[in-house]
């Protein structure tokens, strides 16, 4: 037999761990998130009327929010370079044309019989040409409006987020109250803070059921957030 085709016993040792560290390997990335994981950012299919719901973030390390708000998109009509008409508030109401401005990351919106809105941005500008478009978090009054009505907007939309996006819609979310929480993939629960229940989660498709609180005896479908 001619030895030194055979291989050495160092060579050999060194191609046992080789293979035992692509075994490894392979075992870590086959032990990621299960299929069914609701890991995304979800939102009712089926808001009311006014557009209030529950939208949720499943972070893969296993915590979630869940926030209760106004969740709307609506359609916007352009007009200028600097005014686009809204949908009116209330079915008797009209339209409502507003007129902004946009300088670095900071947005004016101005309407009649409303304080004038200040706004910053979100990330980075999607367009260089378009400066409306992105998204916008509101910055708080230094003083409410004397107006209940719009201070109680005022407080009621001071955490939204607003979006402008090229197909000339603007999208709102603006949550009312938050709650954190942990979800588990071995049992399709979940735990949200303050609540003594546990709650389940099945993902089916692109949709996802949860049973809610306070009880978890209601449950609604939910889907990827178009916006967030």
């Amino acid at each position: 037999m001619n030895r030194k085709f055979l291989p050495r016993p160092g060579s050999i040792r060194t191609l046992l761990f080789s293979g035992l560290l692509a075994a490894l390997c392979l075992s870590a990335q086959s032990k990621g998130p299960p299929k069914d994981a609701p890991i995304g950012r979800w939102i009712a299919e089926y808001p009311s009327k006014g557009g209030v719901c529950s939208w949720w973030d499943f972070r893969a390390d296993g915590t979630l929010t869940m926030r209760v708000g106004n969740a709307i998109t609506a359609p916007i009509k352009r007009s200028g370079s600097d005014t686009f008409i809204a949908p009116a508030p209330a079915a008797d109401d009209p339209p409502v044309q507003v007129i902004f401005h946009v300088e670095g990351d900071t947005l004016r919106l101005k309407s009649a019989n409303v304080p004038e809105q200040i706004l910053v941005r979100v990330g980075s500008a999607p367009s260089a040409t378009d400066p409306l478009l992105g998204r916008w978090k509101p910055v708080p009054p230094a003083n409410l409006s004397s107006d209940i009505d719009v201070a109680d907007r005022q407080k009621a939309f001071a955490k939204a987020l607003f979006i402008f996006s090229p197909d000339n819609t603007e999208s709102v979310r603006a949550p009312f109250t938050s709650y954190e929480g942990k979800w588990d993939a071995a049992t399709h629960t979940f735990h949200l803070e303050n609540q003594n229940s546990a709650f389940t989660y099945q993902k089916t498709g692109n949709k996802l059921t949860l049973s809610l609180p306070p009880d978890g005896k209601r449950t609604d479908t939910f889907v990827p957030d178009p916006i967030l």
